[in-house]
């Protein structure tokens, strides 16, 4: 047990020591990321400012800078989204760490496939999300190809996304879609990660995944949510 708790305290530093380097270099990039577009921004309200002024042949550059800027927001939020995957990823680290040294870590869990996914599905119900998690996780790594593979990763996303954890609920819904393509959870996946964009003030991301819903699952019970928060986002909110 000694050994197995200075195992584990060296992987959590070394974790931390890789993630604290990892975390500046993200911050300067999106701050970096933020100055350019910001820049950006300002050379094409001068290039509007002259256009108004009937210098149309600026028009072409007006359009290549606001793709430029289109392009750098976008590499701006995809590194914003890479920081949150991160710090939720040191968050779940930790929380691992103490699961497996708590009276928790120490419950039996089943061998049988299909008691141990009813086990995880039993841990969820009473949101013992660490339990449930480290359940589904172990079903997954074992049974990856059995009937209910794509159930035990949808409702894995629910363990993150009832915890409030919306990047790595995402990449949970994700799997579902791009590994289970005749999965009935589909529509549910799609609808949960336009509802974690959501949370998230994503609106334009969320609305992508409410249109799917819409336009490729419509006998889904979740297509009348989907429709409202299309209606939000198109009135300027999608909280």
């Amino acid at each position: 047990m000694q050994d197995d708790l200075e195992t584990v305290k060296a992987q959590q530093n070394a974790m931390m020591e890789s993630y604290q380097a990892e975390k500046v270099e993200l911050t300067q990039m999106i701050a970096n990321g933020r100055a350019d577009v910001a820049e950006l921004q300002s050379v094409l309200q001068e290039a509007r400012d002259l256009l108004q002024r009937n210098n149309a042949n600026l028009g072409v550059e007006i359009q290549q800078t606001r793709e430029e800027v289109e392009r750098l927001r976008g590499k701006s939020e995809e590194l914003e989204f890479r920081f949150l995957r991160l710090d939720q990823g040191l968050k779940l680290f930790r929380e691992d760490v103490d699961l497996r040294f708590s009276g928790a870590a120490q419950t039996a869990m089943p061998q049988d496939p299909d008691a141990l996914f009813e086990f995880a599905s039993n841990r969820l119900e009473i949101k013992d999300f660490r339990v449930a998690r480290q359940a589904f996780d172990a079903f997954l790594s074992k049974h990856a190809r059995h009937a209910k593979a794509d159930e035990a990763t949808y409702l894995l996303g629910e363990t993150y996304f009832l915890e409030g954890q919306w990047v790595s609920a995402i990449f949970e819904y994700q799997k579902v879609l791009q590994n289970h393509s005749r999965s009935t959870r589909r529509a549910g996946a799609t609808y949960r990660i336009g509802e974690a964009f959501a949370k998230m003030g994503k609106c334009q991301e969320a609305g992508i995944f409410f249109e799917t819903v819409v336009n490729e699952h419509p006998g889904s019970r979740q297509v009348r949510d989907a429709r409202d928060y299309l209606q939000k986002i198109k009135s300027g909110s999608c909280s």
